[in-house]
């Protein structure tokens, strides 16, 4: 199965990246920054070699390029986007049958770079696509060494990065999706080649048997999925395509374990799907994909969207990125227009909250946090209980005044009808009860990266305790 997604290219050196377009009129800047770090990195990720509509002298000519700019240092080589390029360059070459000597030591240089640059200060994701490279190449090469180290890396992290319930450590359903991926890529053409190691063949087909369990658990009936900290459209294959792949390996984990580790928790009936977060900030140690979102939410009404989460558009450090890991940007409770964990710079995190399940059950769900603690002097606890057609959620923050926000999809016709109620036409009606002051205002949806929809937020003012019942037609 091919990774179709990450941009697209044309002959005439136009590159289409996460919803923006650039043409190099006579030469590709490879190290080009117009529209920042991760736009370049797609430039040189290469997953455009996939493309049928790109003939085979104009890829050739490109990585010709590239190879070129690495080699004279107008482009710097650097563990990730390398790991990338490499995968995409050796799955083109696997596909040719004339293979350009040039192209292929540019592959096992890069290789070897990787090998003396591996992201072990990083660790994460990163660590995990450093690995993914440095086995399949060192399959493509027969080079004991790398195919060593990359077992090494993929044993240790993934026994550390796969949680108890499937969920990647990240707790970002997108970088889930682009992990599960790779282990499903590995998986497919590890079982042919002739010195594979049964153990670790063994080992990373489990992995991938948890990890399809949490996407089924956290995939909505309509196959979108929750954008829980730094998720995004069009980045990751869809749910289903993984869910085919996985069949298509043989891969069943027979019945769906429920989400624990990840701190995810999941409620429904046959009317709507609601994903509470009721986890810690993760991981501890390489925060950088985390939102301040304890207690937030995400509901479905009828296959639909309703109660969203924003997303994320960029990952540039300024006002927006800041915004869209805030806590106001969530569906949960500000106090005094703080966070309750502490971020900043991007992909930084200071001091963070704690959160703690009190009670769970079928139909119930309380949780605390302890973000507002040293600011205010008091915690955050929100209660949900679950029926047929109705979700009655409780938030007590003691003695303080705050802020409650809903984030409803931008396809929600929203109106007000008195003080405390508010109508979503075809899926529903939000009764509050204990506010000051209820608006709507508009935010920005991100839908996709560097793309926005216009849609309403409920605001709700209140002192000590708000109750709200979330009705759902049925």
């Amino acid at each position: 199965m091919k990774n179709s997604l990450g941009g697209s290219a044309k002959a005439d050196r136009t590159f289409y990246f996460l919803n923006l377009s650039h043409n190099f009129s006579d030469q590709i800047d490879w190290n080009y920054q117009g529209y920042g770090k991760l736009w370049n990195y797609n430039l040189q990720y290469f997953n455009y070699l996939n493309q049928n509509s790109l003939n085979i002298e104009t890829k050739n000519s490109w990585l010709l390029e590239i190879t070129d700019w690495l080699s004279d240092g107008r482009l710097k080589l650097e563990p990730y986007p390398v790991s990338i390029r490499i995968m995409n360059m050796i799955r083109y070459c696997s596909s040719q049958n004339e293979l350009n000597p040039k192209i292929v030591s540019s592959i096992y240089r890069q290789t070897k770079y990787l090998s003396d640059h591996l992201e072990y200060h990083l660790l994460g994701n990163h660590l995990l696509e450093n690995g993914f490279a440095m086995i399949m190449s060192g399959y493509a090469f027969r080079e004991k060494a790398w195919k060593i180290t990359a077992e090494k890396i993929l044993f240790k992290e993934l026994d550390e990065q796969v949680l108890d319930d499937g969920g990647h450590f990240e707790l970002s359903p997108m970088y889930h999706q682009i992990i599960l991926f790779r282990i499903l890529e590995l998986i497919d053409w590890y079982t042919e080649v002739e010195d594979q190691n049964p153990r670790f063949l063994e080992f990373i087909q489990q992995k991938a048997i948890k990890m399809l369990n949490w996407l089924k658990n956290m995939t909505f009936l309509n196959g979108d999925i929750p954008h829980f900290n730094d998720s995004s459209i069009g980045i990751a294959l869809d749910s289903s395509l993984l869910f085919e792949y996985g069949q298509k390996l043989g891969l069943s984990g027979g019945s769906t374990s429920k989400l624990k580790g990840s701190g995810y928790r999941k409620f429904g009936s046959g009317i709507y799907e609601c994903i509470v977060d009721v986890g810690a900030v993760g991981p501890s140690y390489q925060p950088g994909h985390s939102h301040a979102d304890a207690l937030s939410l995400v509901l479905y009404a009828n296959q639909k969207p309703f109660i969203v989460d924003i997303g994320t558009s960029t990952y540039q450090i300024g006002e927006i990125r800041s915004q869209e890991r805030s806590t106001a940007a969530h569906n949960t409770v500000t106090i005094g227009g703080a966070n309750q964990s502490e971020v900043w710079g991007g992909f930084r995190v200071g001091k963070r909250a704690k959160v703690k399940v009190i009670r769970e059950s079928d139909s119930q769900l309380v949780a605390d946090h302890d973000g507002y603690l040293n600011n205010f002097g008091v915690l955050h606890q929100r209660s949900f209980i679950f029926a047929t057609d109705k979700i009655e959620i409780f938030d007590d923050i003691g003695t303080s005044s705050g802020v409650l926000s809903f984030h409803f999809h931008p396809d929600c016709i929203v109106k007000v009808l008195d003080e405390k109620i508010v109508v979503i036409e075809g899926i529903g009606r939000i009764v509050l009860e204990n506010i000051s002051n209820l608006s709507l205002v508009q935010y920005d949806y991100a839908n996709g990266y560097n793309n926005y929809i216009k849609a309403n937020k409920l605001v709700a003012n209140f002192r000590n305790s708000v109750k709200t019942s979330i009705h759902v037609n049925n």
